[in-house]
């Protein structure tokens, strides 16, 4: 029993990861289309500002880390995808491959390739007991954190004059211009929020492993798109539930799969995906083909 719950918190706990890391990549893609690989980048960037400030207090390096993720996403976005705006999805997915490859170049130079350490939060790493059962404080943490912040989204979204904007150019960016939404405004506000989650996933990984390389922002990203993508990418709820399916689903392959095949999970992983997306090509949660994103 002791076990199922504690594989039950960590699978909720890697699920809210994947799901807000999602959530970054869905935010941007509703508006101008897209599928932003390079966020992993950023989430490298906020790894590597907690890890070389953590030791000045966790009340400076955590708002620096979101601080360094938002102006980075702003960068990327002023930089290089506001020149591409009449490019189709396809070549803004490559743009952003080639713009995640030079940044693990740049952190290569600026850190080198060896991995950087710090005790990031350790105290997370201790375990609580919750009726007799022993669960570890970092997944808790998680759970809350990743709630307290898809509230705080919700309620931005659906009660403050910015978020109601964002949410209708996520519905219909062209639609949403012809009424008189700044497109601008718009584009920026999702790469910054897009900037806030990734912070967030980069403090909870973060804590967990306590390093960070040039490419450490890499596997949460490829597992993230893939879970946008059989959630509806279109769709923000639709990005955030795929998200949250896949890391639940390969923290229970990770819990329970004989230890000779655990090495294995993420193909198990994969071959559900393909399942899902063979039956619902258009993803879980959009209802039809062409259906209006909403």
């Amino acid at each position: 029993m002791s076990q199922l719950l504690q594989s039950l918190v960590d699978a909720l706990s890697a699920g809210a990861t994947l799901g807000l890391a999602a959530l970054a990549i869905g935010l941007v893609f509703g508006v101008i289309r897209l599928a932003n690989f390079a966020t992993g980048e950023i989430i490298t960037a906020g790894a590597y500002t907690l890890i070389f400030t953590w030791q000045l207090g966790w009340y400076i390096s955590i708002p620096f880390a979101i601080i360094v993720a938002v102006l980075l996403s702003l960068l990327m976005e002023l930089s290089v995808f506001s020149r591409m705006r009449a490019a189709t999805p396809a070549t803004l997915l490559i743009a952003s491959f080639g713009l995640s490859f030079l940044l693990q170049r740049v952190y290569e130079l600026a850190f080198t390739n060896n991995v950087q350490t710090a005790p990031v939060a350790s105290e997370l790493a201790q375990s609580i007991s919750i009726g007799g059962v022993r669960i570890q404080m970092l997944s808790v943490a998680t759970i809350l954190l990743a709630a307290i912040l898809l509230t705080g989204l919700q309620l931005f979204l659906t009660r403050a004059s910015l978020g109601l904007q964002l949410k209708a150019a996520a519905a219909d960016f062209k639609t949403a211009r012809l009424i008189g939404i700044p497109a601008s405004r718009v584009i920026g506000l999702s790469f910054a929020l897009s900037g806030i989650l990734a912070a967030a996933v980069a403090f909870v990984t973060t804590v967990q492993t306590g390093a960070v390389g040039p490419t450490f922002g890499v596997p949460i990203t490829i597992l993230a798109l893939v879970g946008a993508v059989i959630g509806g990418i279109d769709k923000i709820s639709g990005a955030l539930a795929g998200g949250f399916l896949v890391g639940f689903a390969t923290s229970m392959l990770a819990s329970w799969l004989p230890q000779d095949m655990s090495n294995f999970k993420d193909a198990y992983v994969f071959m559900l995906v393909i399942g899902v997306l063979l039956m619902r090509p258009q993803g879980l949660l959009i209802r039809g083909r062409g259906a209006v994103r909403t």
